[in-house]
């Protein structure tokens, strides 16, 4: 079985501002890129084959400061992007919540009925993004070790989806914070097994 690490970006200055990001990007802030080094230091023993990175800037940046000076292949997916919300896009939280209160309000308490007027649904989501991980299961061979950097909901329905759970689960916990880390192993025939989810303890230790 091919063993997955599965991450998010580190935080973003318009996560501090709560600010919808999506398919548009903002920078990693100083805390973010300090948690993706701690999060590279906690793997810096771990012999990655290779990386597969979301190719929006802020996961580009996450997967930089994990590999530090490591030579690591990296390889970039628009597939692993986070799911593009169109219209709500650079809105802040509480703008999206006052402008589409019925849209905000499937988002989060019933993601299977959740539309976008211009962007995806979960399940669209979902049906991009489970290509590049059976690619990644089938190019590499039993406990081969592979790093994933992506985004919340794009972990969030992985998880979901490898718990055999269905989408309407996909804001159950644990919270994924910003370099949060997921542990699974899966293989060929479909078994999968997690050895963690959404673990921060690089990051207690960063700010201890």
């Amino acid at each position: 079985m091919v063993k997955i690490y599965l991450t998010r970006h580190g935080q973003t200055e318009w996560n501090l501002q709560k600010r919808m990001q999506g398919w548009f990007d903002s920078p990693l802030t100083q805390e973010g890129q300090q948690a993706a080094i701690a999060l590279g230091r906690r793997l810096a023993q771990i012999p990655f084959s290779a990386i597969y990175a979301s190719s929006s800037g802020r996961t580009v940046d996450t997967a930089k400061f994990i590999c530090c000076e490591r030579q690591i292949p990296i390889f970039f997916k628009q597939q692993l992007r986070e799911i593009n919300v169109g219209e709500w896009q650079g809105m802040t939280d509480s703008e999206i919540k006052r402008t589409y209160p019925e849209q905000y309000h499937h988002y989060y308490n019933h993601p299977t009925e959740y539309k976008s007027e211009e962007g995806e649904t979960f399940e669209d989501v979902l049906q991009r993004v489970l290509p590049v991980i059976k690619d990644v299961i089938e190019d590499y061979e039993d406990d081969e070790p592979v790093l994933i950097v992506t985004h919340a909901v794009v972990k969030k329905l992985l998880i979901a989806h490898f718990q055999n759970q269905s989408i309407d689960h996909v804001w159950d916990p644990p919270f994924i914070h910003g370099t949060s880390l997921t542990v699974l192993h899966l293989k060929k025939n479909g078994d999968v097994h997690f050895e963690c989810i959404g673990d921060t303890e690089h990051m207690q230790k960063q700010n201890s």
